[in-house]
């Protein structure tokens, strides 16, 4: 991996990694009347896409004829999710126009789909961009994601049934290699194990309420780690043997970028305690992607004042502004 320094210089009160991550998702833009007005004013909707799931999705086209940019947002996370709302209104202001896309299970959609979330699913997150992007996108569209949608936008983005008109991605903070991200959160400060844990034990418990005939995940829910839920929840409920196989899935690899001819940018902090930037390393270089990296920042945080991110928007407004313009 080859890259380019981040132009991020956070007061020095705000350096710590762990405040930076904290506080970003304290810091949700969505609270203020005006921008819980719009984001109320979005356009709500079911996505359908080939094989019959249902995904959802809140578009935002106020600018005519703008582009449009696609937001994925984390593991765990949702429409309004604090670092999703900063780069939205960002890019609102920007001028153009948004969907935010809910991966399968997250949000408010449990019930839509029988099937499981797991990272894996990628031909239906690339069929929602596609349709997106045919019924909004009146020019050229971005897919713009963080964390583990970060790795969902990069490999949409190298996906072979990309839709032409999707020409730009952003990840932020992606998860390259899986392996590691679950140790560091399993091993690092005990409050980012919790914080997952929890989610992630109150999305199975809901998935099973919802399916009460198929799923009972009973002994899994006291698992004490996300890697032990993991190997678990790879073995019993997707089509892989056991985690390594399904973190090899999604990895993104040398093999997994082949197919990538857009315009691809990556923005990382070295001291992300959730994403290692080791792990991060390990991204091949290619042609088409360019690696921005930051000493400081966080996980998705890049926050220049305890409640506002300027560095996030900013970048992407210029990325996108050079490529889908």
């Amino acid at each position: 991996m080859t890259a380019t320094p981040f132009d991020f210089e956070p007061p020095r009160l705000l350096r710590s990694p762990h405040l930076q991550t904290i506080l970003s998702s304290r810091a949700n833009p969505s609270n203020s009347s005006s921008a819980a007005a719009w984001f109320a004013g979005a356009e709500s909707m079911i996505v359908p896409v080939e094989d019959g799931t249902r995904l959802k999705a809140f578009v935002n086209d106020d600018h005519a004829g703008a582009p449009l940019v696609i937001l994925i947002h984390g593991w765990l996370g949702h429409e309004t999710s604090s670092y999703l709302a900063r780069a939205a209104l960002a890019l609102k202001h920007s001028g153009y126009n948004v969907a935010r896309l809910l991966l399968r299970d997250h949000g408010d959609t449990i019930g839509l789909n029988e099937d499981l979330f797991h990272s894996a699913r990628i031909d239906e997150v690339v069929d929602a961009c596609n349709w997106l992007a045919m019924r909004y996108g009146s020019t050229r569209v971005g897919a713009m994601g963080f964390s583990l949608g970060g790795s969902f936008a990069i490999r949409i983005a190298a996906h072979p049934r990309r839709s032409d008109s999707i020409a730009a991605a952003l990840a932020v903070c992606p998860v390259i290699d899986p392996a590691p991200a679950a140790y560091a959160i399993d091993n690092g400060f005990i409050g980012y194990r919790w914080y997952f844990l929890s989610k992630w034990r109150r999305a199975l418990r809901a998935k099973q309420a919802a399916f009460p005939d198929r799923y009972d995940f009973g002994d899994a829910l006291r698992l004490p780690t996300v890697s032990e839920l993991t190997e678990e929840f790879a073995r019993r409920y997707t089509p892989f043997a056991d985690a390594a196989e399904y973190y090899a899935a999604y990895r993104i690899d040398a093999a997994r970028l082949a197919p990538l001819a857009i315009p691809v940018s990556v923005v990382v902090a070295e001291d992300d305690p959730v994403i290692p930037y080791s792990s991060v390393a390990t991204l091949p270089v290619h042609d088409c992607i360019n690696v921005f990296t930051s000493p400081l920042g966080g996980h998705c945080a890049f926050l220049d004042a305890p409640t506002r991110s300027d560095a996030i928007g900013r970048h992407a407004m210029q990325f996108f502004d050079q490529h889908l313009s």
